[in-house]
């Protein structure tokens, strides 16, 4: 089983020769008898989380793989073996495997010739691997280090020129950094959304978007700390995942200004976990009216360029100072990180 993928390095959990008894076949005669049937299943993880905790948690169980596909095995009739390995595959996935490949194994298959085996192996991608349908996606761009509004004009150049159709971005933002307790102070970002189309997978964006940091001058030293770049992936059509990389929805979109407060004005009717983005955007905004603690966001640009700030689970970039910013109007306003201060536009 292929163990790089996008760039990106798993591993495998296998278990093989999961022995059921079953009455599946075609044929009236196989339905009437019992006969073994075999599986063979490896599943496509990330270990490292698990090696590191020592946690089974943190894992797929080859106690579950197994107890799944004996299950299955010994369930209902079917005619095909196909059926029973995309059965068993499927249910590997939803134990929180990447992709999965399952081998069906029908040794006393009714075939008049002498043989020894009769085996189909389905392979199938989890969503966050898998390829080819169109979905729409919410990414987050922030720059505070250099020139931020010309880093942000850059990566959405770059971002054009990937197997994507971008159909909104938003203007851009001035919001004041998040930072720990006792963390030094820093300037503040210039955040945009963005929306866009794509066939890619999550995880073959998610590699591209880092692959546009890199070039950008984006380096990962301090959490929360100043970027030249930052790009996050906020939304992925409905997938839902917890997986380390790529946690999708982002699971501090909900909470923060600098995401909230572009997307609505790009996307007024969009959703987030259910609940429309600009109810979200309000609600945050009346609770931070008050105090405009980190993360409010001010308008200070134009509609045609996007970028955000978020930590780890997306991609970020820097872009080269000079780059002309579509619109071209000049910043006009700060406010702090958590609403939204817009940059140029209207009032």
């Amino acid at each position: 089983m292929e163990t790089t993928r996008y760039g990106y390095v798993f591993d495998t959990v296998a278990i093989h020769g999961v022995e059921a008894i079953g009455s599946h076949g075609v044929f009236d005669f196989e339905r009437e008898r019992r006969v073994p049937f075999r599986a063979d299943i490896e599943v496509l993880v990330d270990a490292s989380q698990a090696a590191a905790r020592d946690q089974v948690a943190d894992t797929v169980s080859y106690a579950d793989l197994a107890a799944d596909a004996e299950a299955i095995l010994a369930g209902p009739p079917v005619n095909l073996i196909e059926t029973l390995a995309a059965r068993i595959a499927e249910a590997a996935l939803a134990r929180g495997g990447l992709a999965a490949q399952v081998t069906v194994h029908k040794p006393e298959a009714p075939v008049a010739q002498k043989f020894t085996d009769v085996a189909v192996t389905v392979r199938r991608d989890g969503p966050l691997l898998a390829r080819g349908t169109i979905q729409e996606v919410v990414l987050g761009l922030g720059a505070n280090l250099g020139e931020p509004e010309a880093a942000l004009d850059w990566a959405i150049g770059e971002i054009k020129k990937l197997p994507v159709h971008i159909s909104a971005v938003s203007d851009y933002y001035r919001t004041k950094p998040v930072l720990e307790p006792g963390q030094a102070t820093q300037p503040d970002y210039t955040n945009a959304v963005l929306v866009l189309t794509t066939a890619l997978a999550p995880l073959e964006l998610l590699a591209a978007l880092q692959e546009i940091e890199v070039r950008g001058g984006r380096v990962r030293h301090t959490h929360w700390g100043p970027r030249t770049l930052d790009i996050d992936i906020e939304k992925f059509g409905d997938i839902k995942s917890s997986y380390w990389r790529l946690q999708l929805p982002h699971p501090r979109a909900a909470t923060r200004g600098f995401v909230l407060e572009p997307w609505a004005e790009i996307q007024p009717e969009a959703e987030l976990d259910g609940i429309p983005v600009r109810e979200l955007a309000a609600a945050l905004a009346r609770n931070t009216s008050e105090t405009s603690p980190a993360g409010s966001a001010s308008k200070t640009a134009p509609a045609g360029n996007a970028s955000e700030t978020a930590p780890a689970g997306n991609a970020s970039e820097t872009a080269p100072a000079g780059n002309p910013r579509p619109g071209g109007a000049a910043p006009r306003s700060t406010a702090p990180r958590g609403s939204s201060t817009r940059l140029g536009g209207e009032a």
